[in-house]
């Protein structure tokens, strides 16, 4: 689970890697299935295994390619928020397509097309989106924010 990069291929796990590995599933709300085959899970149950793999190495910084592909929507918002308690205690790097789903949760958004655009923080005008990806943008948002409608192109 991760820690084999501490004890070596062939060793007997000691008490501390069995309870750090304990400790990370709790973490990512799996403890109660550490006896299931990984097959046998969710694919957000098997994203959270992963996330608890990556935790129990003791990391500094996680770095996440499209981590909820694969997950529904009511996994997808348990996800994010393990991600809220994570990134008080590291650096967390994401990557992701659904920008509308992410922002709400992180600090800084960088987008990538060809360059590289950094924002110091996660709001980002429509205007902006538009001049980076070369094409129209909808915004949709509850609240203050209207919806906006796609031009044809």
């Amino acid at each position: 689970m991760g820690r084999c990069g501490r004890t070596g291929l062939l060793k007997r796990y000691s008490n501390k890697d069995k309870k750090a590995t304990r400790d990370a599933l709790e973490t990512v709300g799996m403890l109660e299935h550490r006896d299931r085959q990984m097959g046998k899970l969710s694919g957000g149950e098997q994203q959270r295994v992963l996330i608890a793999r990556a935790l129990v190495s003791e990391p500094k910084i996680l770095l996440l390619d499209e981590p909820t592909a694969s997950v529904d929507s009511t996994m997808q918002t348990e996800f994010y928020e393990i991600l809220d308690r994570l990134k008080q205690s590291m650096a967390i790097v994401l990557v992701s397509h659904d920008i509308s789903a992410v922002s709400v949760h992180v600090d800084k958004i960088a987008c990538l097309n060809r360059q590289l655009y950094h924002h110091g923080s996660p709001h980002i005008e429509a205007e902006v989106l538009e001049a980076t990806y070369k094409c129209p943008v909808q915004m949709i948002a509850h609240g203050t924010v209207p919806h906006r409608v796609l031009k044809e192109h």
